[in-house]
């Protein structure tokens, strides 16, 4: 179904609205739902994964991660209700091996054996791992030179990695024209709803292994499509009675690549070519995405409709909030995940949460890129 006209799609490998260029999404049988017990993640929620069956399904590829209260943290923070979800445990190390596992399925599922992608290192790894498991599969992906050393991706003929002078933007625009002159499936990143459906899990998990219905939940964006995917999911646990409201939706960039938290300032819901960021740098890697001009009207209509915000916390913030999250509660993330926790302190500083709101935080991952011991590179 479209998110914008709600037009209705037949099943098949269409990515955006042929009305109106908007994000689609699965709709399911709600009325069916029931967890299954399982290992695996998808197996688990199967009922609310575009498959038709789980044959589909290679499992291993995730694993359930633990979701729990972090008073100390909390207590430092202004926070006393804090919840961290810890995605850095699952296999390469990021949220990303949820999406990797339904990707690879759908695909499967509609006879697609290889595909080109990009990203900035970690959408990348979790796909080549799952590809690396399927001797059917094939994939072929880009990335810009600065953001080379955060992929892992096995040097093997069914998983090559190309470098691209340049950032994410030209990375993706090299995919796209060796895709076209390959007549290769040129997998959509953002606009791939079979990723956001893969991306939603970590968030039912986390409700159910909470012992409440969280009032804010917090992630680090660069397009967002992790926020898309808590957000439908959490629309449908509602239905489902499993959480009995909406939680506010607070997403973080880091303030020296921050076109949304800019734009979501200044009270506006298009990003245009004066907010476009050429060279992006920073500390977070992970969300160092310039052009985020096609993905933000669907974070501003969550944080409108949600009470919710997009912010940017400055680099020092980063490393204050890592070195936080490994002294106080023994988990070394990235400093995009760290993100999550400087907001949160600027925001309780500022009287803009309060004391007694349960806040569910994701930590999408951790680093594959070497810090020194100060925090900066």
């Amino acid at each position: 179904m479209c998110t914008s006209c709600d037009g209705e799609i037949e099943p098949g490998l269409v990515f955006r609205c042929p009305d109106c260029a908007a994000a689609l999404e699965p709709q399911y049988r709600l009325d069916r739902f029931e967890r299954r017990s399982h290992e695996a993640p998808e197996q688990v929620y199967f009922d609310l994964l575009p498959l038709s069956s789980p044959h589909f399904l290679d499992d291993g590829i995730t694993v359930r991660t633990p979701c729990r209260p972090a008073p100390a943290l909390g207590a430092a923070i202004g926070v006393p209700g804090l919840w961290l979800k810890d995605e850095s445990q699952q296999p390469t190390g990021t949220t990303k091996d949820r999406l990797a596992a339904t990707v690879l399925a759908v695909y499967r599922q509609f006879g697609v054996k290889e595909f080109v992608a990009s990203s900035t290192g970690n959408s990348s790894t979790a796909l080549a791992r799952a590809v690396m498991r399927d001797p059917a599969m094939q994939a072929h992906f880009f990335c810009g030179t600065r953001f080379v050393p955060n992929h892992d991706v096995p040097r093997h003929e069914r998983t090559v990695l190309t470098a691209v002078e340049g950032s994410y933007v030209e990375a993706s625009h090299q995919a796209r024209r060796f895709a076209e002159d390959q007549g290769l499936h040129l997998d959509p990143g953002f606009f791939n709803w079979a990723r956001r459906e893969g991306l939603k899990l970590a968030y039912l998990e986390a409700v159910d292994q909470m012992d409440r219905t969280p009032d804010v939940v917090v992630q680090a964006i660069s397009s967002g499509m992790g926020i898309l995917a808590a957000h439908k999911g959490l629309r449908e646990y509602r239905k489902l009675g499993l959480v009995d409201r909406m939680p506010q939706f607070l997403m973080v960039q880091e303030e020296s690549c921050a076109p949304a938290a800019n734009a979501w300032r200044e009270g506006r819901r298009d990003l245009g070519p004066a907010d476009r960021i050429e060279r992006p740098e920073g500390l977070a890697t992970a969300i160092l995405l310039g052009d985020g001009a096609p993905y933000f009207p669907y974070l501003h209509d969550i944080a409108d409709d949600t009470g919710g915000a997009i912010v940017a916390v400055p680099s020092e913030s980063l490393v204050q909030a890592r070195r936080m999250l490994r002294e106080l509660e023994g988990l070394d993330v990235c400093y995009a995940a760290a993100a999550t926790i400087a907001a949160l302190r600027d925001r309780t500083a500022a009287g803009l949460l309060r004391g007694d709101e349960t806040v569910l935080v994701n930590l999408t991952g951790r680093s594959r890129m070497p810090a020194l011991q100060d925090g900066v590179r």
